[in-house]
């Protein structure tokens, strides 16, 4: 089909200037209800000219019209990236609708392990009892990477089951390869791939402090169990584990029993105490009994959501400070005692924009002695999700309450060093709303902090192309329940366009798209956002997600029409070539 897809797309495109309304991506996209939203701006901006989008052209082209190759496209932001509806909303596109190929998932992560928000486009299943460290928290005590996510465990029983079609009507993900990075901080434990009941050991690659796994048929379900290297002793703890579950459960059971009969035996206010009818009995039994059970199964979540919505960043964040680690460390108890801890989705107010807000534990030497008894400690830092076929690869990157300078290399040091195994030829770049959710916002230092980010992707791929997506329009709070416009969306619009000047970038201008300085309020009362008035909901991140996506089709297609006459004429698929596709696709059914 993918074949097909693309011979159609061909003589389509062969058009080009006589109806560009009807090339591969367009789609109907009603608005009219919407009339504060200004389409006329729905374009990629590009202040110095699209030169510098060459090199992703050219790809594109290779991959639409002689299927060959892959392109990949990286979405860096963060709350609104993490939890992957704006960035799943404009994959979805890609993947179905322009060229119609998926190369890959691209970069993954347990974020249920991590006890926060899985990306709503597949599910996250975990056992086992995990730590965390990201690059939002003040106190990290791993190096990150990539994704600025890592999770730490030394737990016999650990497991992580990432579902990627979960949640689509029908099966879109067929991976072959992956590559998991992390490392054991002993050598003592390692990841194995289960696939259809069988263990896939991967090749250790020590140079990138990942391991390369190749899956013997297309698969959408990963599920990475971690061995030791001593298997008598991961068996023996986890059983005692297991064990000890198991007697907590039914001591607490037993506990709460004797509590309920005391209480029942002290009750005088009736002359005759009430008898439990037998119908109630047994199902208090059988609710105890499946309680004990649940007791003793190791930890199992699916996006962590609790008592939250995979889009209430507030709610997860009061969720999260409940699991907030002690600080130990000098340094960052010194920095605590400065300056509090601020909570971004919930709109509180950071009086500076200071790069130093993280501290880093120290490294403890460890006597041998002590490593020798101690358990086997594995850490993942993300997993890449690939396959060998000619298609798009859209990955997203995103923390919640994430700035620029929370992707440093002090804060990520194996950023470049995982990016060398995806290296994007667009990266979208949609980081600034927790920057600019300040009293004071420093737009120099903003763009200087932006330009140290950049000069960590040109590492990577020095040809990258880039597009700025301006912060949304929205509310200060400064009461509960009482906000007030927040002027400094303009600000950071300027200065993404001054970035955009600087780097030869394209811009997505949402901001004035949504409709300017208080247009969050409108988009609320349509019911598009949430009543943070910073957060969108999946209504208002799909929309946004298809207005981005018309937009930078809108701009692959412009450089379709200018392409010169010959090279249009060279990419035209002849007849021969047309009839030994279509046999070819007939075959392959």
């Amino acid at each position: 089909m993918i074949r097909l897809f693309l011979i159609v797309a061909l003589a389509v495109l062969s058009a080009f200037a006589k109806d560009l309304t009807i090339a591969p991506g367009s789609y109907s996209l009603d608005l009219t209800k919407y009339d504060f939203i200004d389409t006329t701006v729905n374009i990629i901006q590009f202040p110095k000219g699209n030169e510098a989008f060459t090199p992703f052209f050219n790809k594109m082209d290779t991959l639409v019209f002689e299927n060959r190759g892959q392109v990949r496209i990286m979405h860096v932001g963060g709350s609104h990236l993490q939890a992957d509806v704006i960035s799943g909303r404009i994959r979805e596109h890609m993947i179905k609708e322009y060229p119609g190929a998926s190369a890959g998932r691209g970069f993954i992560f347990p974020y249920s392990a991590a006890r926060t928000n899985t990306p709503s486009s597949y599910a996250s299943y975990y056992k086992g009892i995990w730590d965390k460290n990201k690059n939002v928290q003040r106190e990290i005590s791993k190096p990150l990477g990539l994704l600025g996510i890592a999770v730490s465990t030394s737990d016999p029983r650990a497991e992580i089951t990432l579902m990627l079609d979960k949640y689509n009507s029908a099966p879109i993900w067929g991976e072959t390869r992956f590559r998991l990075f992390g490392y054991s901080d002993n050598n003592d434990v390692v990841p194995v791939l289960r696939v259809d009941s069988t263990d896939i050991y991967g090749v250790h690659d020590t140079v990138s402090q990942s391991y390369v796994f190749t899956s013997p048929r297309p698969i959408d379900t990963i599920q990475i169990q971690f061995r030791w290297i001593d298997s008598l002793k991961q068996a023996s703890i986890a059983q005692f584990i297991n064990d000890s579950l198991l007697q907590d459960s039914i001591a607490r059971a037993d506990s709460l029993k004797a509590d309920s009969l005391k209480k029942s035996s002290n009750d005088t206010s009736k002359v005759e105490k009430a008898k439990i009818p037998t119908n109630v009995m047994n199902l208090q039994n059988a609710q105890l009994q499946n309680a004990q059970l649940q007791n003793a199964q190791p930890a199992l979540d699916s996006m962590f959501q609790g008592e939250c919505d995979v889009l209430d960043t507030a709610c997860l964040a009061r969720e999260e400070a409940k699991n907030k680690d002690t600080i130990v460390n000098n340094r960052c108890a010194e920095l605590a005692a400065k300056k509090a801890n601020i909570n971004y989705e919930e709109g509180e107010q950071d009086p500076t924009n200071n790069p130093d807000d993280h501290c880093f534990t120290e490294p403890v030497a460890v006597p041998d002695s002590v490593k020798k008894n101690a358990r086997p400690r594995f850490t993942l830092t993300g997993i890449l999700s690939e396959n060998d076929a000619p298609g798009i690869i859209y990955t997203n990157v995103g923390i919640n309450g994430a700035k620029v300078h929370d992707y440093f290399e002090e804060v990520c040091p194996q950023f470049e060093k995982e990016m060398e195994y995806f290296k994007p030829d667009l990266v979208i770049f949609a980081i600034g709303i927790n920057d600019a959710n300040v009293q004071r916002f420093n737009d120099k230092q903003f763009r200087e902090d932006y330009d140290r980010l950049i000069e960590r992707f040109k590492k990577v791929n020095p040809n990258v192309a880039f597009i700025f997506e301006t912060n949304n329009d929205m509310f200060r709070k400064i009461k509960r329940k009482k906000f007030v416009q927040h002027g400094n969306g303009e600000v950071a619009r300027k200065s993404f366009f001054m970035l955009a000047d600087k780097h030869k970038a394209g811009v997505w201008d949402k901001f004035s798209i949504m409709g300017g300085l208080g247009s969050m309020a409108k988009w609320e009362r349509a019911s598009l956002a949430k009543k943070d008035k910073v957060h969108f909901n999946l209504t208002g991140y799909n929309l946004l997600g298809d207005l981005f996506y018309k937009a930078l089709i809108q701009a692959y297609q412009d450089h379709i029409a200018n392409l010169p006459a010959q090279k249009k004429q060279e990419s035209k698929p002849t007849a021969q070539q047309t009839t030994a596709n279509a046999k070819d696709e007939r075959g392959n059914k």
